[in-house]
């Protein structure tokens, strides 16, 4: 296998203050090779992403040893020549139906008993939600997804802003004295994350609290939890918050 690879660490930014998202982070070698064998053992499917990019395929991981892992290659000849010709390598998968997602550098094709496959050095960190939880990403201003809610006159689309998102829902502001969303209501909307495309959800209204502004006025911030998300759509969210505390983490280097 091959000698380890240097990996991005995530971290998110938090009312104002940069933090690691160390809680869902697994650093140990002998428990990330316990969760990439659990995948094998569970038959985990994994989502691949070359790159990063929207393009993916589905996979496995065939094998794991000290030093390194076997993922599965596509059926497809260009999905492979995709595969060799990235830099590194987002996957997806499940642990005891709790997410994963890692990323391998340094990966190259071989050839394991007539099938093609890609051999790369364990990743350095998983990020692994031990208890079931959803790692919440507060949204940058000028890179956060809108949800268009439609308007119960009858008009255009009600466009918001995101304020937090994660694959279990989303959070929203509203005035203080809106009359939009009812709390345990179910309404079905359009989630625009940028760099993939909009897809329909329906949400429920989980709760609604009073918010005070920097600036003095009231808001009403509306918690969402996804109902019925669309097949994909889980990891179009992941990997926007993989992206975005990837460019947090590098800003803070002075990358």
């Amino acid at each position: 296998m091959p000698e380890h690879a240097s990996s991005v660490t995530s971290a998110s930014l938090h009312a104002g203050n940069l933090y690691a998202d160390d809680r869902y982070m697994v650093r140990n070698r002998h428990q990330i090779r316990h969760l990439l064998q659990a995948m094998i053992d569970q038959r985990s499917m994994v989502t691949v992403h070359p790159d990063g990019r929207d393009q993916s395929f589905p996979s496995a991981v065939l094998e794991v040893d000290g030093d390194g892992l076997i993922l599965d290659a596509s059926p497809v000849p260009s999905v492979n020549h995709a595969v060799e010709t990235a830099t590194s390598l987002l996957c997806f998968g499940q642990v005891d139906k709790v997410n994963v997602r890692f990323h391998l550098h340094g990966h190259r094709r071989v050839d394991r008993d007539g099938h093609v496959a890609f051999e790369a050095a364990l990743p350095e960190e998983v990020h692994h939600l031990q208890r079931r939880e959803f790692y919440r990403l507060e949204t940058p201003v000028g890179d956060s997804p809108y949800f268009d809610l439609p308007d119960p006159e009858g008009n255009d689309a009600i466009r918001l802003r995101v304020l937090d998102i994660s694959a279990g829902g989303i959070a929203l502001l509203l005035p203080a004295e809106q009359t939009l969303l009812n709390l345990q209501a179910r309404y079905t909307g359009i989630l625009d994350i940028p760099e993939a495309a909009p897809f329909t959800t329906a949400v429920i209204a989980c709760n609604l609290r009073q918010q005070k502004q920097p600036n003095g006025l009231e808001m009403t911030r509306v918690g969402l939890r996804f109902s019925d998300l669309p097949r994909g759509a889980d990891n179009l969210i992941q990997r926007y918050i993989f992206r975005i505390d990837r460019l947090r983490k590098a800003r803070s280097n002075g990358d």
